[in-house]
């Protein structure tokens, strides 16, 4: 269904069209993956403007040196043209006469599709916000518009602004909502649908073998059910999902009327895998509400030029993972057993991980930007994941309000409680005290400690505890096996040690990330082996024989009874009224 500039959508016609921000983006090298951007400021506050390139993307919590991809860079005040003065990695400088306009332009390298990044050749264009737009320093404020100058072949034009209406000129009233507006441009496969009286459009980028009416359909009844939670109330003028189907890649980027998702294009036709696709769509509409309008306060408005640090990252991110697949369970994807699978995988992933003893879930939030966006070969022994612990205590969370209301309430009352105090009657976000506040008045008693708990200290979730309440139970399907405590990998036919598990045999043995091995015990490791080892008994002693750097080395390592566990969430046979109601509550 090939939709062009005409768009179904019902656009707010911009009423001021002499914006004092202009900028227009052409593609007269996209062959060689170049966009051509100019930024015009109408009338100058000062005798210098400088214009900086974002180093970061709200929602993806590193420094990514954007003003990487900036080449060719000139302005021009009214005298001609000129080259700025680059005043440090992204920022430039340019001279002009207070009161005059200024004429700011770059040629971008986009050559990386991505959600949080940029592409262009001569098939298509999808620009993300802080990747490709600079911004006037000073001026993030102005009202802003947009012109595009596609290549003649391309017939959509896809933003999440408002359009001036027979143009191919978008508007919006400042720099973050341009930041948070990626656009795509070509020619694509789009489908309609309305949700909460809003329209809602797909946007198919690139080939696959999707069947768009039932990607329409399911998508539907999850954004449906989503707005339920809200009153069927829903924040936005339009949205729009964009969805890349390529060969390799994934993940999602939320805005604020719209998504960024990546998926393999295969994938449509493949139960589990599309399941996975579509708890991605789930979990990133959700931050529709969570994230975009109910936020840590620290998360908006933004600095671009420098990290942003909040300690609820897991708020945002972690209540959202929660809710992504129990929303799948609620619009009828999930079955109980699938969706009881879900929440074992996610148990065994935070309880496999040693950095659980090492870092708290506050921790893992606020060092983001150098631990879970920079991870290296020891990570796993040293940090935790705010998506995986927080979407935990999330569920303890709501297990924990559903107890003690009797079942009268439960954390989507605490959802909606906070984006009615905090987004719609103050117009702000909360902060950690808040946070707590609010889930204590929802639970009807105070959660300090709940809190300070799983969230500031390392101590053991006690899923049991909460399990036991709400008619299940936690098996740990793993059987005993010894272990050396690695992870390994095929190389070139050579087994090479990719992780070592802090605390175990490998480790008292002196082995090492990247280490060969050789022989065990005499006999020829032929290929990569897992962190138990069949044949052999706990507290054997092994001799090995492995190289490192080239040089060959011998040591003896006692083996360990492995601490991998392999959960199972089973429902108990004899339920009790109190746990009926929670799990038909929770479920559906």
């Amino acid at each position: 269904m090939r939709y062009t500039l005409s768009l179904i959508f019902i656009h707010m016609i911009a009423s001021n069209l002499n914006a004092s921000v202009k900028y227009a983006v052409s593609f007269p090298k996209a062959n060689q993956h170049y966009a051509q951007i100019t930024i015009e400021v109408e009338e100058a506050k000062s005798n210098l403007i400088r214009f900086k390139m974002p180093v970061w993307t709200p929602g993806s919590y590193k420094v990514r040196e954007f003003s990487q991809n900036v080449d060719k860079v000139w302005y021009d005040n009214g005298n001609g043209s000129s080259n700025p003065v680059r005043i440090d990695k992204n920022t430039w400088e340019c001279a002009v006469k207070k009161g005059d306009r200024l004429r700011f332009s770059y040629e971008l390298y986009a050559f990386e599709l991505g959600v949080r990044t940029s592409y262009v050749d001569q098939h298509m264009a999808f620009l993300h916000g802080p990747s490709a737009f600079m911004y006037a320093e000073g001026y993030q404020d102005e009202h802003i518009t947009i012109q595009f100058t596609p290549r003649n072949e391309w017939q959509n034009i896809e933003m999440p602004l408002s359009l001036v209406e027979n143009t191919q000129t978008f508007s919006c009233a400042n720099y973050d909502l341009l930041a948070d507006s990626p656009v795509a441009l070509g020619n694509f496969d789009v489908s309609t649908y309305l949700t909460a009286g809003v329209p809602h459009k797909i946007v198919m980028i690139g080939t696959g073998n999707y069947d768009l009416d039932k990607v329409t359909a399911d998508f539907k009844k999850i954004t449906d059910e989503e707005a339920k939670m809200f009153d069927n109330t829903h924040p936005s003028p339009q949205y729009i999902h964009f969805i890349q189907n390529v060969d390799k890649g994934g993940g999602g980027l939320e805005h604020l009327n719209c998504q960024t998702s990546q998926v393999n294009r295969w994938v449509y036709d493949k139960d589990e895998p599309y399941l996975k696709f579509l708890g991605l769509i789930s979990h990133e509409y959700f931050h529709l509400w969570n994230v975009k309008r109910i936020r840590p306060i620290e998360l908006g408005p933004f600095d671009y030029n420098k990290e942003n640090y909040t300690d609820l990252l897991w708020v945002a991110e972690g209540i959202t993972s929660y809710f992504d697949d129990l929303f799948l369970k609620r619009a009828g994807f999930h079955t109980e057993e699938s969706y009881l699978k879900a929440v074992a995988y996610n148990i065994n992933r935070l309880e496999n991980q040693p950095g659980k003893n090492v870092m708290s879930l506050d921790q893992s939030s606020k060092l983001a930007w150098v631990k879970a966006y920079l991870s290296n070969e020891n990570s796993n022994n040293v940090t935790i994941s705010y998506y995986n612990k927080g979407m935990l205590v999330a569920w303890m969370l709501d297990v924990e309000i559903f107890n003690s209301t009797d079942g009268d309430k439960r954390l989507d009352d605490v959802m909606l409680t906070l984006f009615n105090r905090y987004y719609k009657d103050q117009k702000r976000g909360f902060s950690y005290q808040e946070f707590v506040e609010t889930c204590s008045d929802v639970c009807g008693k105070p959660l300090n400690d709940f809190f300070d708990r799983f969230t500031k200290t390392t101590e053991p979730l006690p899923y049991e505890d909460y399990l036991k309440t709400t008619g299940y139970a936690l098996i740990n399907a793993e059987e005993e096996n010894p272990s050396l405590g690695i992870t390994t990998k095929s190389d070139n036919g050579k087994c090479v040690v990719s992780f070592v598990r802090s605390g175990s045999s490998a480790v008292e043995a002196g082995l090492s990330v990247n280490d060969e091995l050789i022989s065990i015990n005499g006999w020829r490791v032929v290929d990569k082996i897992n962190t138990s080892l069949p044949g052999y008994t706990i507290d054997t002693e092994i001799d090995i024989l492995y190289a490192r750097d080239g040089r060959i080395y011998n040591t003896k390592a006692t083996l360990k009874q492995s601490d991998i566990v392999k959960y199972e969430i089973t429902i108990e046979e004899a339920l009790s009224e109190e746990q009926k109601k929670f799990q038909q509550l929770w479920l559906n």
